[in-house]
């Protein structure tokens, strides 16, 4: 009886690792370390943007490197798509896109389509086209189209790199003698605070021999920060000061010029 059970919780085991084993990715049994310059950055009312410089070594000689960012915070964002209605371009169609990062840029050192197959790049979350997959869209107003998903998405990316939230950036990493190399992160300040992923995966021969993790933290300081819980907390309060801002600086603009004419 008790050979049957040793038996038993050996097979069970042996199940169990099988399919851990199966599961989990295999990045190769190498892994290698991952340098920044500043891993905090503080965002106040005169925050302009800023620059994270990376360094490391690669795992393995003549490997390729690719970098991907996302942010850990990642709010529904709604968009409105415009259409002619009689004469004049009005939103016709209100949209909710849930699913996706609010911040994603990818780095790599050579070409992304010569480093990793589709494969590959699916199951690392790598390019536009996995995020374009992976995205909730939801319509809020309007009759729903056959180009929804498509153009809302190229619409959303226009968006976002144009805000300097979404990137990707080839051949844009220096690696010398083959192993050690340098990249640089740039935060625009339109980034909200949180903390952002930088994954690097080191390529070579279409497979990953290693991987390397930092976590960068925006912490948002000053009247930034009071201005935030305000808005989150209290939107009423928000709200009403937002208003009461607005109609000052219209009564002080209209004075401006006012005195001007005279």
């Amino acid at each position: 009886m008790k050979r049957k059970l040793i038996t038993k919780s050996s097979v069970i085991i042996v199940f169990f690792s099988f399919i851990i084993a199966y599961t989990l990715p295999v990045y190769g049994e190498n892994t290698f370390a991952l340098r920044a310059d500043k891993k905090r950055i503080e965002m106040g009312l005169r925050f302009g943007g800023d620059t994270i410089t990376f360094h490391g070594t690669l795992p393995q000689p003549e490997a390729s490197l690719i970098v991907r960012v996302e942010s850990d915070n990642n709010p529904p964002l709604k968009l409105v798509r415009k259409g002619k209605v009689v004469i004049f371009w009005m939103a016709v169609k209100q949209f909710e896109i849930s699913n996706v990062p609010f911040l994603y840029k990818i780095i790599c050192s050579g070409n992304l389509n010569e480093v990793l197959t589709e494969d590959l790049k699916e199951k690392l979350n790598i390019g536009y086209e996995v995020l374009k997959e992976n995205m909730e869209l939801k319509l809020l107003k309007g009759e729903p189209g056959e180009d929804d998903n498509q153009v809302v998405f190229d619409g959303f990316v226009k968006m976002k790199e144009k805000f300097g939230l979404y990137a990707v950036q080839e051949n844009a990493i220096e690696i010398k003698d083959g192993l050690s190399f340098d990249f640089e992160l740039g935060l625009s300040d339109r980034s909200v605070g949180g903390n952002y992923t930088v994954d690097c995966f080191a390529v070579k021969d279409g497979k990953v021999v290693g991987k390397a993790e930092k976590t960068i933290t925006v912490e948002k300081v000053g009247l930034t920060r009071w201005f935030m819980n305000m808005a989150n907390h209290y939107s009423a309060v928000y709200g009403i000061m937002a208003v009461i801002v607005a109609i000052s600086v219209g009564l002080i603009v209209g004075f401006i010029f006012k005195g001007g004419g005279h």
